[in-house]
């Protein structure tokens, strides 16, 4: 199958399409850095390297354009590219607001959008799968815009997947926890980002890649939270969230302590 990977230059996304090629898979890898994509997929002929600004519409259509000319329409739609910032109520910059919702939010909803279009066009039965995150399920202060754009991502994909579904097209959002990643590491020892690090340990890019490119490719779920146990939490929270935000100041002082932890590195 044919899987066009945004964010692919680096972190999940790029373990996700490392995976994808040992599977037999070929990897359509996007990203906005051009030289960090071809840097890194340079030597890997399975792998076929696009620049794309997932904020512009235009830079969609031109990357769906280039593949139809290369006859290689894209059977799974795999939306990683993501930003983080962090920072508290009040204390917000608005540069960092509208970078993460415009790449983690906008991003989604135009690449979801443009490639839908192309398989109802096409009459394929494809997979458009959405990375979320924990913050899907948990508000947490402190990066409350992140958490936000997550939340947006998980009602988007849950729309789409009613909007799509009548053309057999699936629409699935996977929720991970801390993964060991840049975008881990920029939170490290900062105390507005305390929460990330207040449960037991951070995932491996790897276990993302493997829970994606199996159960998730295999069975189509509207939605799979890892680890899932974490994901039951986050819901619950969500049904109150008054007691969430209560439990939170201590969960956050947790999380201090682990930022240098084992388990987080």
């Amino acid at each position: 199958m044919n899987l066009l990977i945004t964010g692919a230059a680096s972190g999940i996304a790029a373990c996700i399409a490392e995976l994808a090629v040992k599977q037999g898979h070929r990897v359509i890898a996007a990203d906005l850095d051009e030289a960090a994509l071809q840097s890194r997929w340079q030597h890997t002929s399975a792998v076929v390297c696009i620049k794309l600004d997932v904020r512009s519409q235009d830079s969609w259509l031109q990357l769906l354009a280039q593949l139809d000319e290369q006859d290689c329409p894209v059977d799974v739609l795999i939306n990683v590219a993501g930003v983080l910032r962090s920072g508290r109520a009040g204390e917000l910059q608005l540069g960092d607001i509208e970078l993460m919702l415009d790449v983690n939010v906008k991003g989604v909803i135009l690449g979801t959008n443009a490639v839908a279009a192309s398989m109802i066009a096409r009459g394929y039965a494809g997979h458009i799968i959405n990375i979320g995150s924990l913050a899907s399920l948990y508000p947490t202060p402190g990066t409350s815009i992140y958490a936000t754009s997550k939340y947006a991502v998980r009602g988007f994909s849950i729309a789409a997947a009613g909007d799509l579904k009548p053309y057999g097209i699936a629409v699935s959002l996977v929720g991970p926890g801390p993964v060991k990643t840049a975008m881990l590491e920029q939170q490290r020892g900062d105390e507005k980002a305390a929460l990330t690090f207040s449960g037991a340990r951070a995932l491996e890019p790897e276990e993302v890649a493997q829970a994606v490119l199996g159960p998730v490719m295999r069975t189509r779920p509207l939605e799979r939270f890892i680890p899932w146990h974490e994901g039951v939490m986050g819901k619950l929270c969500s049904i109150a969230p008054g007691l969430f935000l209560r439990i939170a100041k201590g969960a956050a002082e947790r999380g201090k302590k682990h930022f240098n932890a084992d388990s987080y590195r």
